[in-house]
């Protein structure tokens, strides 16, 4: 089985995780490809990873990309694996053994899947976010978010049209159409996410956005627009002019 694993950067140094990230791909074992795609950042993001480039299984492609689902539906063109794992940008994978810990998982049949989930940073309600995450959003309703790394057959995601263009819940989106065919696996490994949004903004209070941010996108407010409201300006996954 050969693994692409697409990483979607965008002002990334900022947010120091993205040199780990990559040590941790670059340590993969087996027939892997990595395919790190860049929307021109206001930092030097581009710059680090081309330092990567040097590395045969590591591919740096430049993309006009605006929000993220675009990034990886680059990424997905330029890739040739049969199972792809959409990487997010501010979560660690296990080390070592992906690739083995996927092939093992799509053995049982499952034809898509992701990893369990766990924060950076000790606190009940990150713990109890994560628990919720794995054991219920995942196991019970199949909705993974990107910080699970979410891996999926490439034809069944060529059949559900690949990444949806959304600014934001394009990961909750592609998980309804994925699930109108399979249901997710969830692999006993755990992947980890930077809590930094948490702790920037306030545990407690960026908790509330993102029910508030959900509660919205059940009544069908534009993602644009709810992406503006997540984002404050501040050009996480999508770029905005200032104001």
């Amino acid at each position: 089985m050969r693994l692409s694993i697409i990483l979607p950067c965008f002002n990334e140094i900022r947010h120091g995780y993205l040199e780990n990230i990559l040590e941790n791909l670059a340590a993969q074992e087996g027939e892997i490809e990595i395919i790190a795609v860049v929307s021109e950042s206001d930092d030097e993001t581009e710059a680090f990873l081309l330092k990567y480039a040097a590395y045969p299984q590591v591919q740096v492609v430049r993309s006009l990309a605006l929000n993220r689902a675009q990034r990886l539906n680059d990424g997905l063109i330029a890739s040739t694996g049969e199972v792809v794992l959409l990487h997010h940008p501010a979560t660690i994978l296990p080390e070592k053994k992906v690739r083995s810990l996927i092939e093992q998982a799509l053995s049982s049949g499952a034809s898509w899947g992701a990893f369990h989930h766990s924060f950076d940073f000790s606190h009940w309600l990150l713990h109890f976010t994560s628990w919720y995450s794995n054991q219920v959003r995942v196991k019970r309703k199949g909705i993974v978010y990107f910080d699970h790394c979410p891996f999926i057959k490439r034809q069944l995601l060529e059949k559900v049209g690949n990444v949806p263009d959304l600014d934001i819940f394009e990961d909750t989106v592609l998980s309804d159409r994925l699930c109108e065919f399979a249901k997710p696996v969830l692999i006993n490994a755990q992947v980890i996410t930077s809590a930094r949004r948490f702790r920037q903004r306030g545990i407690y209070r960026h908790a509330l956005l993102n029910q508030w941010l959900k509660l919205c996108y059940h009544l069908h407010i534009d993602p644009k627009l709810l992406n503006r409201l997540y984002e404050k300006r501040y050009s996480i996954n999508t770029k905005y002019k200032k104001f």
